[in-house]
């Protein structure tokens, strides 16, 4: 067990002007900082981390690390804000393992830990919600979730579509769908689904047989995915202010054909949200020039993604690239946070690390990995990053937390989370 010293806070992600003007309010509670080497290191001050401004954060470790608990212990945190800070925030994370909706029970296995830190088992509240035609696996399970999520079909673009399906613009079956989707526009604008699209491509003249059954085909699969409608659900409904929605795509991970499925939510979510907070950001901008509060009816947004590898490689095509890569790199603006975890980063795409102003790192052990975040080694870091790994004890909940907005380089303790862990490896053990 680990010697604790307690001291001032320090607070990470967030300006020394910031902090002299709004201290601790705004913040989240993720560790205390390590004040010795060993396997039983000191522990010393709270570690605080900014939840009020944009960012761009990369948590990193290998597999088992803690790299998903720590995403946990920073969603905890959104949902325990007081009123006034959490009227102005919405959490959206992707789940793509489906380890988050033990989120909303109390960990009730790390009493004795909590106890040692001066917390105590407590459930998070936050809304889960799982693609339509999966809801019913949910229920018949137990596993609590809050409603289904659904993708409006006409907001998917050409290009989109295309990936969804794995075509080219040359293939036969790629002119034919790029054809009728362009066509669905052009008859019913915004108010199509999936079987008004196979409608109209069983009356296309220009194509032959074989290639409107194989199109035909795979839009009937993808129907039974239960994800496309008519309406989709709302922006409004998912970026509620105050709340923490969880939209667990982990059902699409072994599906057939639906490989690209997680790219097209995320980067439709992503899209839509960038555009709303465009517009949203200046209805608060003229307020402050009229002397009002900087309050809109949208709040900023935090989106956080799990595996985010997947979805921002660095040698791969990915529908969601383009449109998280305009969070990374202009999102400050508007009021937009990209949260990233990975076991990966050297597959990672480089904006993610380079623009990051926010590293926490576990253990990483592959020299591909290290050296994909060496790039992040700032000045005031004294040494290379295989170094700090060396040192950081084995046990995990240890973290490397590097901050641009103070120039600090942090060895920190991740606390406990208040919540049941669902990402424990599995094991053959009933008990």
């Amino acid at each position: 067990m680990a010697i604790e010293i307690s001291e001032r806070s320090a607070v990470i992600g967030r300006s020394l002007g910031d902090i002299e003007k709004y201290g601790e309010k705004g913040t989240a509670y993720i560790g205390k900082v390590v004040m010795s080497t060993g396997e039983r290191p000191v522990l010393g001050r709270k570690v605080l981390m900014d939840l009020a401004r944009p960012h761009v954060i990369l948590i990193c470790g290998k597999r088992g690390g803690g790299k998903s608990y720590s995403m946990a212990v920073v969603i905890e945190e959104f949902a325990r804000q007081p009123e006034f800070i959490r009227k102005r925030i919405s959490c959206i994370v992707i789940d793509t393992v489906g380890i988050f909706w033990t989120l909303k029970i109390a960990n009730r296995e790390d009493k004795g830990e909590l106890f040692n830190w001066n917390l105590e088992p407590q459930g998070t509240e936050c809304k889960v919600l799982v693609p339509e035609g999966r809801l019913s696996f949910y229920k018949e399970k137990g596993i609590p979730v809050d409603g289904s999520f659904k993708l409006k079909a006409s907001e998917l673009e050409e290009e989109e579509w295309l990936a969804l399906f794995n075509l080219s613009w040359k293939e036969e079956e790629g002119i034919l769908l790029s054809r009728a989707v362009n066509l669905m526009k052009e008859k019913k604008g915004s108010m199509y689904d999936l079987k008004d699209l196979i409608e109209l491509i069983e009356k296309d003249d220009e194509s032959d047989k074989k290639t409107r059954q194989a199109v035909i085909g795979r839009i009937k699969v993808a129907k039974s995915w239960g994800l496309f409608d008519r309406e989709g659900s709302k922006i409004k409904e998912l970026a509620e202010p105050g709340k923490v929605t969880v939209i667990d795509v982990s059902s699409y991970r072994q599906a057939i054909g639906s490989e690209g499925v997680k790219d097209i939510i995320v980067a439709l979510l992503a899209k839509k949200l960038f555009e709303e907070r465009m517009l949203y950001r200046k209805e608060e901008e003229v307020r402050v020039i009229k002397g009002m509060k900087r309050e809109s009816a949208m709040p900023i947004v935090w989106l956080m993604i799990d595996e985010a590898h997947m979805f921002m490689p660095k040698d791969e095509s990915s529908i969601a690239l383009k449109a998280l890569l305009e969070w990374v790199r202009v999102g400050r603006q508007p009021g937009l946070s990209l949260l990233l975890a990975t076991q990966r980063p050297n597959k990672l795409h480089p904006d993610c690390i380079s623009q990051c102003d926010l590293f926490i790192s576990h253990r990483l052990t592959s020299q591909p990995d290290i050296e994909a975040v060496s790039q992040l080694r700032p000045s005031y870091m004294h040494q290379a990053f295989d170094r700090y790994f060396e040192e950081m004890p084995r046990s995990t909940g240890f973290a490397l937390i590097l901050d641009d907005n103070t120039e600090n380089l942090w060895m920190v303790k991740m606390r406990p989370r208040m919540s049941w862990d669902g990402g424990v490896t599995a094991t053959a053990f009933t008990e």
